[in-house]
């Protein structure tokens, strides 16, 4: 790869690295946020799942947009990041409504903002589906996924700084309070603000000239809704889709039950939870290494997508069999979660990978590529948005 791209890749997987660190302040506290303002579990599990929903809906947007506009990613992106900051804030300024349905709304309503940012942040993969050369994708998808992981480990660092945070801050007359839980709505969008500048100044656009298709020489040609309906309903297509809307459910679904489960089990706090999601960042770090590892090997996206639905599986009956409040252990407990978190690596960027060569192999997708990776994302938007409503009863 040319010096502009690999920077690229790295100004992308910076972008991981800080969704996931700013995320991981989140995470472990938004349960007992919602609490704090007045808001059931119903509503934690609601407030959950709906930046998946917005995600759904703003995905294809950001597909069009790239497919439309000569395959330009920089304004998508601050798009995205504006989306993300707006959302922040408010988060941030529900603390400062009163308890009961106006503050639970209110971070309703930023994490639904949140959601219509984070959409396009699945632009990188068909940043990577069109301007890295083909043999090397996987293995960069594999980097992509394994940078989020690093922000994870990071995770903790962060809340140790933000559970000290106990002040407030007069803004014309105004008292604004600062806490641990509405805190996390300023450090995301702290985020936003560093990544908007970080894209601008360095990410390169794609090169105009798109490699030829994997199956035969021919020019890309335009087709009609009606062609790409058929195109996205074929089983090479549909079929990772759904692989990856199984797999976003149960990951979702340890995402959302850990902080509520862990705090019922054995009282943890914020902080405490924050320590057992760096644990199973450690877990699905060395799951992308071993990923990495089999790409260059040359193992195939089938044993992978194989091996991480045995874990899924094994990972399941041990939950099953072990989260019992009467004599639930914290190793048992953190051993599913091993299990689990292990499974997403190996399945993830494989199953990708197996979408991507897919659409590769149909000449007439070579410029639907943007709105094909959304679709390929909506799967992803569509199992996060319904599994935390399983669980948060």
């Amino acid at each position: 790869m040319e010096k502009g791209l690999i920077i690229s890749v790295f100004i992308l997987t910076l972008i991981n690295i800080t969704d996931s660190l700013t995320n991981s302040v989140v995470t472990p506290s938004l349960v007992f946020y919602v609490s704090e303002v007045g808001g059931t579990m119903e509503q934690y599990g609601l407030i959950s799942s709906i930046p998946f929903f917005s995600m759904m809906l703003m995905m294809s947007f950001y597909g069009v947009w790239v497919d439309s506009n000569g395959n330009k990613y920089k304004k998508p992106y601050a798009a995205s990041f504006a989306f993300g900051g707006l959302g922040s804030i408010l988060y941030f300024l529900a603390e400062l409504l009163p308890s009961g349905a106006w503050a639970v709304y209110t971070i309703l309503l930023g994490r639904f903002i949140t959601g219509l940012g984070a959409a396009g942040r699945t632009l990188a993969y068909s940043y990577v589906a069109t301007a890295i050369p083909r043999d090397q994708q996987r293995t960069i998808l594999t980097i992509l996924s394994l940078s989020r992981s690093i922000g994870m480990l990071l995770g903790p660092l962060m809340n140790l700084f933000v559970v000290k945070i106990d002040t407030s801050v007069s803004i014309f007359h105004y008292t604004i309070p600062l806490n641990p839980r509405n805190s996390a709505g300023l450090v995301l969008a702290a985020g936003e603000l560093f990544l908007f500048i970080l894209t601008s100044l360095l990410l390169q656009e794609p090169p105009p000239k798109k490699e030829k298709p994997l199956t035969e020489d021919a020019e890309p040609t335009k087709i009609g809704g009606k062609e790409l309906f058929a195109a996205v309903t074929h089983f090479d297509l549909l079929f990772p889709s759904f692989i990856m809307f199984v797999l976003i459910c149960n990951f979702t679904l340890y995402q959302v039950a850990l902080p509520p489960v862990a705090a019922d089990l054995f009282g943890w706090t914020p902080l405490e939870i924050s320590y057992l999601m760096s644990i199973q960042a450690i877990v699905i770090f060395f799951g992308m290494i071993v990923a990495m590892y089999a790409s260059i090997r040359g193992i195939t996206d089938f044993t992978m997508i194989a091996l991480g639905n045995s874990a899924f599986v094994f990972g399941g009956i041990a939950t099953v069999l072990w989260w019992k409040r009467e004599s639930a252990t914290i190793l048992q407990f953190i051993v599913s979660i091993v299990i689990v978190s292990f499974a997403y690596p190996l399945m993830g960027p494989a199953n990708r990978s197996k979408f991507t060569r897919a659409v590769h192999s149909r000449p007439e997708l070579e410029d639907s590529i943007g709105l094909l990776q959304s679709f390929f994302n909506q799967a992803l938007s569509i199992g996060g948005f319904i599994s935390p409503n399983f669980v948060a009863k």
